[in-house]
């Protein structure tokens, strides 16, 4: 049965990725914050589940973090779209940690390539700081760094309350932002520009965290 679990976990990965474009096209939801509110808007009470749901295959649906997590805060508010948020990065990255680690670290490394070896050295030197950063700065690639948690040595408990809080920063500067766009010109608007900014930027300054957050 082992020998067959990477083919069978590669065809339900590819089936899942048709899916999901099917889906989306299906769905009529396109690449812009008001294709996204509309779509939320009528769904009604299913709304938060589906939210979490699309934000935990994101990647899958080909839609950045930053769009939906901060068209989760102008559909359902700050303080949910926070906890919404959070919710489906916390489950997006725990599937990818636990299908790189079950399937086996040769096995990704041969589909994946030298590519993931990178990610995976900058996971073992810098361990869950490292997920922390990349998980939660706003602009940061986070589905390359949990993989290659799954393949790397790190214990899953650590990955887990990395994931779990930094999760929660990036939903919650996302949200904040979202939430101000039903009244721009705000005190609120600007707060939340201002600390999405400062969150996004600041980090980049500084060269060693520039480089762990944004390098291939």
């Amino acid at each position: 049965m082992k020998r067959y679990l990477p083919i069978v976990l590669a065809l339900g990965v590819v089936g899942v990725i048709f899916a999901s474009s099917s889906i989306r096209d299906e769905l009529g939801i396109q690449y812009a914050p008001e294709s996204l509110h509309a779509y939320f808007l009528g769904l009604g009470p299913l709304a938060p589940m589906i939210f979490v749901g699309i934000m935990t295959f994101r990647s899958l649906l080909l839609l950045p973090s930053l769009l939906v997590l901060t068209v989760g805060g102008l559909v359902f508010g700050a303080p949910m779209g926070t906890l919404l948020g959070g919710l489906g990065i916390a489950i997006s990255g725990s599937m990818m940690f636990f299908i790189a680690r079950g399937i086996g670290r040769d096995w990704v490394r041969r589909r994946l390539g030298e590519r993931i070896l990178g990610f995976e050295q900058r996971v073992e030197a810098a361990g869950p700081i490292l997920i922390g950063l990349t998980t939660a700065h706003p602009m940061g690639p986070m589905s390359p760094f949990h993989w290659a948690a799954g393949v790397s040595s790190i214990r899953a408990h650590r990955f887990l309350i990395a994931l779990g809080l930094a999760g929660l920063a990036r939903a919650a500067t996302c949200s904040y932002f979202g939430s101000s766009l039903v009244d721009i010109g705000s005190r609120d608007f600007y707060l939340s520009t201002t600390l999405l900014l400062t969150v996004v930027f600041i980090p980049l300054i500084h060269p060693t965290l520039r480089n762990k957050i944004l390098s291939p």
